[in-house]
């Protein structure tokens, strides 16, 4: 008995000699990792802290040409780990990797110790950390060609049929929210190779409806004029205006203004020097003509029976259209403006041949058949012109040239005359005032005969045609007031020659407002 008891203080004490010997720690300048330690898949066993920290960094550039594939939809873009500033989130698993088993608690090195004995492993995970602004400029660059900007769904005209473009949608990524993605992607479930992550892509519906647009067919209203006799630069203009409202879709309820498509009247928008009215006088102005184009389109809308929200007649009386189916332009003072009423967008054909302007709306046609629509012009009064005389001091004495040909002043109405299955009625659609102009004559007043000028000057004065050729004649035969009868059928020839070119296009003039220049001669 008494040996059994010196047996087991025996085992005591050895056993308690084992277990301070497995606590004392080793000197940190000599420890290395324990065999069968890892750090992911890397085997630390028999490695110092410094080795197992040179190891780490060598994983991360190899996993650094890992590709993560961006995806959105069908379409992706690729960045690598590299790309994304891929670290080590966790540099710390270097001198863990070293204590375990060595280090701590004396139970805890044991019991570590022992499973390693029987072969276990230990595996300490590898953490990844991303920049967060190198990962989001990384999102940025990769994928600025997924990419789309939304396009409208848009009619065109081929061979006299209408084709609908039912437009795309437009897409682009939220770098924002993407790169947050990415990130939170690489730090939590990414363990190397190739990855992937589904951006956050915003979606822009394509503009325009294109079943409406399936509904234009249908001739609502159309407008013709001719403008062959006009000069190359009016032409040139007539035709620019028509090609710049060519094409033009106006949906329900918008409001369509011309000015907004045909300016600015300068050469860079395509326009040429052309004659025009301003403050009563014949200017060359760049656009001249283009009140052509805006008063067929007018003619066009009020037999489309379109809403005409803005219309100006003419200063002076035009040739082309009837009084009051006019519609003049002046660049910042007058419109010719009108809304689509209809319950489909309509569409606006224009063309200029060099000879005749054609203006067609089509659109939805919901009028009654049986329904006919037609516009009467009412002239009310009429201002036959006026003389006008001017002095020219260095012409000869009592020549006479007409320098300007005057217009009547007018006033008319415009009546909108509807038949609805045999009932007549009659709506005033509008009201124009046109200025009258006086034919103006430049009367020469040279001469040494200081009462013959006198008296000739007085006619003048007077704006007296007459009384300007009866002092003519009076004074012919006077040796210092004369000039010869060929001199003076010259001057009466020159001024026909000069007044014809003044007024060339002498249908299609308006005159200017005191304050504006209106686009047309």
């Amino acid at each position: 008995m008494t040996d059994n008891r010196g047996i087991k203080s025996l085992l005591v004490l050895f056993a308690a000699f084992a277990f301070c010997f497995l606590a004392e720690p080793v000197r940190a300048e000599e420890k290395t990792a324990l065999d069968g330690i890892y750090v992911e898949d890397i085997s630390v066993g028999g490695m110092t802290e410094e080795q197992i920290t040179q190891a780490v960094n060598d994983k991360i550039e190899q996993l650094k040409p890992s590709v993560i594939n961006l995806s959105a939809g069908e379409q992706n873009a690729q960045v690598t780990a590299g790309d994304l500033g891929l670290s080590c989130a966790n540099p710390e698993v270097a001198r863990e990797a070293v204590t375990i088993g060595q280090e701590g608690n004396v139970l805890k090195r044991f019991q570590t110790q022992n499973r390693l004995k029987k072969g276990e492993t230990v595996t300490f995970p590898l953490k990844y950390t991303v920049d967060g602004e190198a990962a989001r400029q990384a999102v940025e660059n990769s994928t600025a060609a997924l990419n789309r900007e939304a396009t409208d769904a848009t009619l065109t005209r081929q061979d006299g049929e209408f084709v609908v473009n039912p437009g795309q949608s437009g897409c682009s990524v939220n770098v924002d929210e993407s790169a947050a993605k990415v990130v939170n992607y690489l730090t939590t479930s990414w363990r190397g190779g190739i990855g992937g992550v589904e951006l956050v892509i915003e979606e822009t519906p394509a503009g325009g409806n294109a079943e409406q647009l399936a509904l234009v067919k249908d001739l609502l209203g159309e407008g013709t004029t001719e403008y062959g006799n006009g000069t190359s630069g009016r032409k040139q203009n007539v035709a620019v205006g028509a090609e710049k409202i060519n094409g033009t879709i106006v949906w329900p309820g918008e409001e369509f203004s011309v000015e907004a498509v045909v300016v600015p009247f300068d050469a860079e928008n395509g326009y040429a020097l052309a004659a025009s009215y301003e403050m009563g006088k014949v200017v060359d102005s760049y656009g001249g003509g283009i009140c052509q184009v805006s008063t067929t389109l007018y003619v066009a809308v009020l037999k489309a029976e379109l809403e005409v929200t803005e219309r100006y007649s003419h200063s002076m009386i035009v040739h082309y259209v009837d009084p009051s189916m006019d519609a003049a332009i002046a660049e910042g003072l007058k419109d010719l403006k009108f809304v689509n009423n209809t319950d489909a967008p309509i569409y606006i054909e224009a063309s200029a041949d060099g000879s005749t302007l054609h203006f067609a709306i089509y659109g939805h046609e919901t009028r009654d058949p049986n329904r006919t629509v037609r516009y009467e012009s009412e002239t009310t009064s009429t201002e036959n012109p006026t003389q006008s005389l001017t002095e020219d001091a260095n012409a000869s004495f009592g020549s006479i040239k007409q320098t300007s040909y005057g217009y009547q002043g007018s006033t008319a109405r415009l009546w909108k005359i509807v038949n609805d299955n045999g009932n007549e009625t009659r709506e005033q659609v509008n009201s124009s005032s046109y200025r009258m102009t006086s034919d103006v004559y430049t009367v020469g007043t040279k001469t040494e005969n200081a009462a013959a000028r006198a008296e000739l000057q007085s006619a003048i004065a007077a704006n007296d045609l007459a009384k300007a050729k009866e002092v003519a004649a009076k004074y012919s035969q006077s040796s210092s007031a004369s000039e010869s009868s060929d001199q003076k059928e010259q001057d009466s020839e020159d001024a026909d020659s000069d007044a014809s070119e003044k007024t060339d296009d002498s249908g299609d003039a308006e005159n200017g407002d005191t304050d504006s220049t209106e686009n047309d001669e």
